[in-house]
């Protein structure tokens, strides 16, 4: 018998818990198509009813109101969850009741459209986190989803369509979904079934055969639902034989992607490579202004997270080193670079620096233009107060260097002066744009003051014109210079900081003896760490929030919005779903606060809510520390609750 490396003993341990984690809940099926009008909702519906007459309890929770009498007709007969009526912008939308199924609590619902976005004010912004709550309650789901909406796939169907699909959801879902059946139909068949008005009426029909129900664009959305599947069931086929001790389950590939504002389909792409290859995938952001204030950026990072992508984040301006580097030490197989016709050099650069620091990686580029869409401008803020600070600096080198002009000091310790003031310009402001300035005018002043003829900015001696090159670049670079080692720096604080307070977390833990110590000791470091106020309510032995903790500084008063009924309900969902809600996530958007639960690993602990003041999502940093500290508190509450 071959013997196992740690990578798949590892591999092994992780796909049995996640088996394990799967079979405590309820099961799932998707009833996958590649276009509307597949018949998708009446394969689901036609199942049920088998399952309705041999005396299951199934419910019906939303069906899609469709205009197609052989498909509603078979609705007759099913008990159905009455819909929500939600008012938006005064028109009435149906949603499905959530509660009301989970206090129906039948044996299987019905739930169309898998890939839905809820109305503004329900708890979960999708559709697909209201089903994964029911399985979560023991309620099996049957659900229907037409291919276009994988986010893996959004970029190749969207080339395929011409049309880019809002509603997205996770391949997570769809990858580990007990059961998916492709509801086939050959192209021309569905046409057909078009053009004759089974699937829209007269109007809406004429404009989809002139778009997106072209014969050559169902095929190759077709031939995507036939592979996507195929991929599906290898992957579910390899962990079983991982489990089973076979080792032909491949663990030796590793995918990095490079993330930057733009490149949604290039995370997208690497992805799809690291699901072919069933490879770990890896994203680094390389970081070299403030860009962790970018919402495209951000999106990014969430996308890439959605795909299960380790992040890595590093300040530096040297892209191709950073990338080597990381690599190199962390065993890259293969790396996932974007090309932006914009950028087309800058990108192209990268990829050959790339290629030569890396010689034994194999490299993808993948172009980066996407399906236009209206794009909104980005604001790039002039902060008149830097610029103020930086001409204050400029015009003290003036004086300084009048001084030493007055003494006959050197031209070349008077160029010192200026440089010394580029400088320190660079501490004030991070941007390109004020290095150059400040180097420019640096120059220009050093002419025109100090250099004959006085007071012109004429240049007699030719000289001085490689005099004047050299003071630009050496300012210029200098500022560079020290603009990147700033970034550094701020990015080993923050882990010099992380790697402190989770020291000093665990040297407090391991003195503490009570359950109300634990708590305070996680309150306390939780306010140290984010300054916001912050609340823990500890669980019950029936599992029911008890009185909460509180910690705050100077902001009680901002606390008393955080104890009404519902803002209770919500902790208490977090501790029952054992998922984060509330105030900037998904999930019940509009609470006062932000929920975490706190787990020990099987069971629920307690809650803790973090109030933010102006309804702004913690940094990513932070939101790392946060977690940390929480599980940290997560594994001793085993010991502390045995006491």
């Amino acid at each position: 018998m071959q013997r196992q490396t740690p990578e798949q003993i590892l591999k092994k341990f992780e796909v049995k818990a996640k088996e394990e984690e799967k079979n405590k809940f309820a099961k799932l099926k998707i009833f996958l198509g590649y276009a509307a009008g597949s018949g998708k909702t009446y394969a689901m519906l036609s199942e049920a009813r088998n399952l309705l007459q041999n005396g299951v309890d199934v419910v019906l929770g939303y069906i899609e109101p469709h205009d197609r009498p052989e498909t509603m007709s078979l609705t007759e007969g099913f008990e159905s969850i009455e819909n929500l009526e939600i008012s938006y912008k005064n028109i009435i939308l149906k949603e499905f009741d959530l509660d009301a199924t989970l206090k129906r609590k039948p044996a299987l619902v019905l739930v169309d459209e898998l890939a839905h976005t809820n109305a503004k004010g329900l708890r979960n912004e999708k559709r697909f986190q209201d089903i994964e709550e029911l399985l979560k309650a023991g309620i099996d789901v049957y659900t229907t989803l037409n291919i276009q909406h994988l986010e893996s796939l959004n970029d190749l169907v969207a080339n395929i369509s011409k049309i880019e699909v809002k509603e997205r959801i996770p391949d997570s879902i769809f990858d580990e979904a007990d059961q998916v059946e492709l509801v086939d139909i050959e192209p021309n068949k569905l046409l057909k079934r078009m053009q004759e008005g089974k699937i829209y009426k007269e109007k809406q029909a004429k404009l989809a055969l002139e778009n997106f129900f072209r014969q050559e664009r169902l095929i190759a959305l077709r031939e995507i639902a036939l592979r996507r599947l195929a991929s599906r069931v290898n992957l579910r086929a390899n962990e079983q034989r991982l489990i089973n001790d076979d080792l032909t389950y491949h663990t030796g590939e590793h995918i990095l992607v490079c993330i930057n504002e733009s490149n949604a389909k290039v995370i997208r792409s690497a992805a799809r490579l690291a699901s072919a290859f069933h490879a770990k995938l890896s994203a680094i952001c390389i970081k070299n202004s403030n860009l962790e204030e970018d919402k495209l950026l951000k999106e990014n990072l969430e996308l890439a997270k959605s795909f299960n992508a380790e992040i890595i984040s590093v300040y530096d301006e040297d892209i191709a080193s950073q990338i080597a580097e990381y690599s190199s030490i962390s065993n890259v197989s293969k790396i996932v670079l974007g090309k932006n016709k914009n950028k087309k050099k800058f990108k192209e650069e990268i990829f050959e620096a790339v290629a030569k620091k890396s010689p034994n990686i194999d490299l993808y580029l993948v172009n980066e233009s996407e399906i236009k869409t209206p794009k909104i401008a980005r604001k790039k803020g002039f902060n008149f107060l830097n610029f103020i600070m930086i001409n204050a600096i400029l015009l003290l080198a003036i004086i300084i260097a009048f001084v030493f002009h007055q003494f006959d000091t050197q031209p070349s310790n008077i160029m010192m002066v200026f440089i010394l003031a580029v400088f320190s310009s660079s501490f004030i402001s991070d941007s390109k744009f004020y290095a150059l300035y400040s180097s420019l005018i640096s120059v220009l002043f050093y002419n025109f003051f100090f250099l004959k003829p006085f007071f012109s900015f004429k240049i007699h001696d030719s000289a001085n014109i490689v005099t004047f090159s050299t003071m630009f670049i050496v300012g210029f670079l200098t500022s560079i210079f020290t603009r990147r080692l700033k970034l550094q720096s701020k990015e080993l604080a923050k882990r010099a900081y992380r790697t402190a307070i989770l020291l000093e977390n665990s040297e407090k833990l391991a003195r503490v003896k009570s359950k109300q110590e634990l708590w305070e000791q996680l309150g306390n470091q939780a306010l140290k760490l984010l300054n916001l106020p912050i609340i823990i309510y500890p669980m019950s032995k029936n599992n029911i929030l008890s009185k909460p903790l509180l910690f705050f500084n100077n902001d009680k008063q901002i606390l008393k919005n955080c104890f009404s009924a519902d803002e209770i309900a919500i902790a208490q969902w977090v501790a029952t779903n054992r998922e984060r809600a509330g105030l900037c996530t998904n999930t019940l958007p509009n609470a006062n606060a932000m929920y975490l639960p706190i787990e020990d690993g099987e069971k629920t602990k307690g809650v803790i809510g973090i109030v933010l003041k102006e309804k702004r999502p913690l940094q990513d940093f932070q939101y790392e520390i946060l977690n940390a500290l929480i599980n940290e508190v997560g594994v001793r509450t085993r010991d502390i609750f045995l006491l």
